[in-house]
């Protein structure tokens, strides 16, 4: 993978085979003009004159399809992939290792052409401090929405995300406090985890739709998105009531809540991988779990993906990395090839993992497509994209716009 970090203080023209850019059907023939940090034009080939290209520095791409970066909806730094009780050890026990795990996770990303991901959230704001470490420019990585510590009932599923809150006041006095911590969006957990021991049962709801729509209201009047983790038809339910912008995982909702999604707008992260991936490794995470019950919930969780797909509700790839057996960056292709298991063709593949994804994460003005305006996050990948997403893997160039 080469590493190409845009200046503001030159102009570029970038000479692809290729290019895709998540708005036309098909790929084309075009280069893309740089300047100051932005995408200026987008010129077919055949117009490019010398004069015009005198003071740029030109980037040949050869053999090459030049298109957005690719975006993960929902990835957790702090988290490795492997064991979450001792990650959740290290934090506080080696927390030089957790920051060296995290680094690498960011370094992760790039290699796999997602150049974008939303952190889903830690009770020591791992995430949230490497995403400043990344601005700083301390380092490589992708662009980073934090969600710094999530909002969750005392007593319930969470202590990992968060201090945890007894009523509503507390709950909008924490809102205040981590947006004063510099979160990006705000998390808050409205069902417990589905179980993997007896099909169909999830951990109850934690708030009312009366106090989580006073959280969303207050979250948006500070400019927070605000994603939330629900699974069960009745927390999906909550949280659509509620005005959530994003749901994630979302397992169990029935056809009722996906119809409400589809007229409210609900953005749905279905996080296919985590269970995908027992299945196929044939893993039990834990003492008791039933490979059945975790095959018969991901199935229902396809059809779900397709229903969603065909009602018109905005999908985002989420690879709920850092969770058992989802690693950082190599994972995504795993979720795209569940996408395409659940009946989405590739070009619909794309266009989630790209515009749909970047307008969850809230930067759509920024990133998703190649378009004029835009900040260059892009990447080089072999072939035409469009033709498998298997094209996707191992991209050959990455693009990111630097200082």
């Amino acid at each position: 993978m080469k590493l190409l970090s845009i200046s503001q203080e030159k102009d570029y023209l970038l000479v692809p085979n290729m290019i895709w850019d998540a708005i036309s059907p098909e790929v084309y023939d075009a280069a893309v003009v740089i300047r100051r940090g932005l995408i200026n034009r987008i010129i077919p080939l055949c117009a490019l004159r010398e004069e015009a290209m005198a003071n740029m520095e030109i980037v040949h791409l050869p053999g090459l399809t030049l298109m957005p970066g690719l975006v993960d909806c929902h990835v957790h730094f702090s988290m490795d992939g492997e064991n979450l009780p001792k990650a959740i050890t290290n934090w506080d026990q080696q927390p030089d290792l957790v920051t060296q795990k995290s680094r690498q996770a960011a370094m992760d990303y790039l290699s796999a052409g997602v150049l974008a991901v939303r952190d889903g959230g830690d009770k020591k704001n791992i995430g949230l401090s490497l995403r400043n470490s990344i601005i700083k420019g301390l380092l490589p990585g992708p662009l980073v929405i934090a969600t710094g510590r999530a909002i969750f009932r005392n007593g319930r599923y969470g202590a990992f995300l968060g201090p945890g809150v007894d009523n509503l006041e507390e709950a909008l006095a924490q809102l205040e406090l981590f947006r004063d911590e510099g979160i990006d969006q705000l998390k808050v957990v409205i069902s417990g985890l589905v179980s993997f021991k007896e099909f169909g049962t999830v951990g109850p709801v934690q708030f009312s739709v009366t106090e989580l729509q006073a959280i969303v209201d207050r979250a948006h009047f500070l400019g927070l998105k605000v994603m939330a983790h629900a699974s069960s038809a009745p927390a999906v339910e909550t949280a659509v009531k509620a005005g959530v912008d994003s749901v994630e995982h979302g397992y169990f909702v029935q056809s009722s809540e996906l119809e409400q999604m589809a007229r409210n707008g609900t953005a749905w992260v279905p996080t296919l991988a985590p269970l995908g991936n027992l299945i196929h490794l044939n893993h039990l995470p834990y003492e008791g779990a039933d490979l059945n019950v975790i095959r018969r919930t991901f199935e229902i969780q396809l059809a779900r993906v397709k229903e969603a797909y065909d009602l018109g509700i905005t999908l985002g790839v989420g690879t709920d990395a850092g969770a058992n057996h989802v690693p950082h960056g190599s994972s995504y292709m795993d979720e795209l090839n569940y996408y395409a298991a659940a009946g989405l063709d590739h070009k619909a593949i794309l266009h989630i993992a790209t515009a749909q994804s970047a307008c969850i994460i809230g930067r759509e003005r920024e990133l998703g497509t190649v378009s004029e305006g835009k900040k260059p996050f892009l990447i080089g990948v072999h072939g035409n994209p469009l033709e498998s997403i298997n094209k996707l893997k191992n991209p050959e160039m990455v693009i990111l716009p630097g200082c």
